[in-house]
């Protein structure tokens, strides 16, 4: 199915490994050039490669993406070396577990900075191009906990994600009534347990904290999920995908979970 991006530029944070990068690759196979963005320059230069095999343009920048001054150096690069982003997926590591008695204020404040403070920046930053051509598509790559909170359990907490996911999530819903008859979709991908080497590093961190085997802990997790599997990076992607597509304009101002089935949430 053609999507209708061919052509597009997309700027795709976090994109040189895990979900980021299939995503990348994914808009590619669309006929998107991709500006990647991560820390790494190494997964960087090997995700552009990757991208630019399938013949589209792709060119890619190290950066701090905890800085938020580095968004307008990302965006000055894309318009110098490729072209001001048509669409953006905003996709930072998550904030760390812990129950409320593990984190502190800073630790609170770090969290909303990284899940609130920097995708507001990156809205300011690719929105004026968005508006100008009267079409754009944003998606965030965030969490379930924006549609329900999970409680503490085998020897870990989420009350960071619990506290700023919500908070992401509204921020966007409510750019996205202002955006919206210009043509310009903001969505938000509630992730659930996706097997990532990322994924698999946690796991196996909380499962030493917890005095369990990788495998035990892992079926856990599992054990919650009705499809009774961890998911695909590339199930993620194709979700994104479609959320970047012509398709998809009527929907905005959501979040919508891939998440197995998990989230009990009935909205």
């Amino acid at each position: 199915m053609d999507l209708g991006i061919a052509g597009r530029t997309a700027l795709v944070l976090g994109g040189s490994k895990g979900i980021g990068r299939q995503i990348a690759l994914d808009l590619a196979d669309a006929g998107a050039n991709v500006i990647v963005v991560a820390r790494g320059q190494q997964a960087i230069d090997e995700t552009v490669a990757a991208v630019q095999a399938k013949g589209v343009k792709a060119v890619g920048i190290s950066a701090d993406l905890l800085d938020l001054a580095s968004y307008q150096r990302i965006h000055d690069f894309a318009v110098a070396n490729l072209a001001a982003p048509d669409i953006a997926i905003y996709n930072l590591d998550p904030p760390p577990p812990g129950t409320f008695a593990d984190v502190d204020e800073d630790m609170l404040a770090q969290a909303y900075h990284s899940v609130v403070l920097c995708y507001a920046r990156m809205l300011r930053v690719v929105l004026p191009h968005m508006q100008q051509q009267r079409w754009g598509r944003i998606v965030t790559i965030g969490s379930g906990t924006a549609k329900q909170l999970v409680r503490s359990g085998l020897n870990f907490g989420y009350v960071l994600a619990n506290s700023t996911r919500v908070a992401a999530s509204a921020l966007a819903k409510t750019v996205a009534g202002e955006v919206a008859a210009q043509g310009i979709t903001i969505n938000t991908i509630g992730t659930g347990y996706i097997d990532t080497e990322a994924n698999r590093a946690w796991t196996h961190e909380q499962a030493a904290a917890a005095g369990m085997s990788f495998d035990d802990f892992r079926g856990n997790m599992v054990q919650h999920i009705p499809t009774g599997r961890a998911g695909k990076p590339q199930e993620m992607a194709a979700l994104c995908l479609f959320l970047c597509s012509q398709q998809a304009g009527f929907t905005t101002g959501e979040t919508i979970l891939c998440d197995g089935g998990q989230t009990n949430s009935i909205l």
